[in-house]
């Protein structure tokens, strides 16, 4: 008999409502109302997997605009104005500094073989910046030509060169009103090479000039430092503008948080309000679930009437509901976790698959209609509309981990609301009446 327990039997309790509550949960499949456990743990796995892939996703697509965005653009830390080099080389010995890249920038006008022009910042750099700047040579990969500024050469983007109809060893001119002097100078530049970065608005819209050349000799030169981790920027500008100020230099020190704070305000908001849109999928997974134990109270009313009869306590009968609850959330959380981690890293793979299958159907329709060969080939990121040539995607163990303890308290949740129906089950009643 399930007496009262004293203080000292309560330890009791959770032996016998787990071993209950994993009984439901087992003996539920092989019954008639399993569709309904089910369909919870399906639609909670399937929750999961969405949330976690389409996180990875929006990960992989954020950390290359990042990276393209310090690594190319921004640098890690920027000091301006300076131009001496034995300052340079001192700061380049500090501790977690990997390069100091001198620079200049300059904003022009192009144009090329077509006549339209199209805004350019040009950054002028040392003819080894590929060689001092790691990052840089990591994310900028040459596509034609190579990237030198011999005979006052000059390299641009990709897709800037191709709006201008330019390819490598053509003149193209840029307009520029650099320095102080207000008046537009005209100059022409042989194109040595073109190059690629992934991010759209350096292949459209940037070109790379030699830090000596005459037409950028009127501008500021800026250092662009590289970190080993980027995220110790507070402490290298705190480091530096000791070091400044000890040999009274004057100069703006700013991190990369300060120049991109905007987009990565922006990036960081995309991120929220897709993980809470997606993230309303537990809702109603939630009501499912609740719906469904609420189902098997109700189914199981006799049980709740001989045990509470017996003398087991309504809050401890209550916590073999809430179990079984727990159990579809570690079931099909765990589930969802492990596909989702696969897809989210084999993404390609399944679109690969995807595309294969569409092109066999179509080459199979039009051998049937005798029209082989006429059909394009179907992408589901043609090159013709996206700027990508795969999907990238990274999934963060605290995130993913994180989705899955969401999934398991949704699951919680709906069963604690569910159980509470077990307070109103009168045992003298439901036995009198059987």
């Amino acid at each position: 008999m399930l007496s009262r327990p004293s203080h000292g039997s309560r330890a009791r309790w959770p032996d016998w409502v787990f071993f209950i509550s994993r009984r439901h949960f087992r003996t539920r499949r092989r019954e008639k109302g399993h569709t309904a456990a089910l369909l919870s743990v399906g639609g909670l796995a399937v929750g999961v997997i969405t949330l976690i892939t389409v996180i990875g996703v929006m990960n992989g697509f954020q950390l290359g605009t990042i990276t393209n965005i310090l690594e190319v653009g921004s640098h890690h830390v920027r000091i301006a104005p300076v131009s001496d080099e034995t300052v340079r080389e001192e700061i380049r010995s500090m501790p977690g500094i990997v390069s100091v890249l001198p620079y200049r920038d300059v904003q022009s006008i192009a144009r090329g073989f077509f006549g339209e022009p199209a805004g350019v910042l040009i950054r002028a750099v040392p003819h080894d910046a590929l060689v001092r700047d790691r990052g840089l040579s990591e994310q900028l990969s040459i596509s034609t030509g190579e990237f030198s500024f011999e005979d006052d050469a000059v390299v641009l983007g990709h897709e800037l060169a191709r709006f201008l109809g330019l390819r490598v060893g053509d003149e193209v001119s840029f307009v520029t009103i650099s320095g102080t002097g207000a008046r537009p100078r005209e100059i022409q530049r042989r194109v040595a090479g073109t190059f690629r970065t992934g991010f759209l608005d350096y292949d459209r819209a940037w070109a790379f000039a030699a830090i000596d050349d005459e037409f950028v000799r009127d501008e500021p030169i800026e250092w662009g430092i590289k970190l080993e981790n980027r995220y110790n920027d507070r402490e290298a500008i705190h480091r530096i503008e000791r070091f400044l100020s000890d040999r009274a230099i004057e100069a703006h020190v700013g991190s990369w948080r300060e120049y991109n704070r905007s987009i990565f305000a922006a990036l960081r908001m995309e991120k929220t309000m897709m993980t809470f849109l997606l993230g309303l999928i537990f809702v109603v997974v939630g009501v499912n679930i609740h719906h469904a134990l609420r189902r098997s109270v109700i189914e199981r009313t006799e049980e709740i009437a001989i045990l509470k009869a017996l003398g087991a306590r309504p809050s401890a009968v209550r916590l073999v509901f809430v179990f079984e609850g727990v159990w579809i959330g570690l079931v099909g959380g765990t589930l969802g976790l492990v596909l989702g981690v696969l897809l989210a890293y084999n993404i390609n793979g399944v679109f690969l698959i995807f595309e294969a299958s569409v092109n066999m159907v179509l080459r199979l329709i039009d051998a049937t209609l005798g029209a082989v060969g006429t059909t394009a080939e179907f992408a589901v990121f043609s090159p013709q509309f996206f700027y990508i040539e795969q999907i990238p995607s990274h999934v963060w163990f605290s995130e993913a981990f994180g989705v899955f303890s969401f999934a398991v308290l949704s699951a919680a949740l709906a069963a604690v609301a569910a159980s509470s129906y077990v307070a109103r089950i009168k045992p003298a009643e439901v036995l009198r009446d059987e």
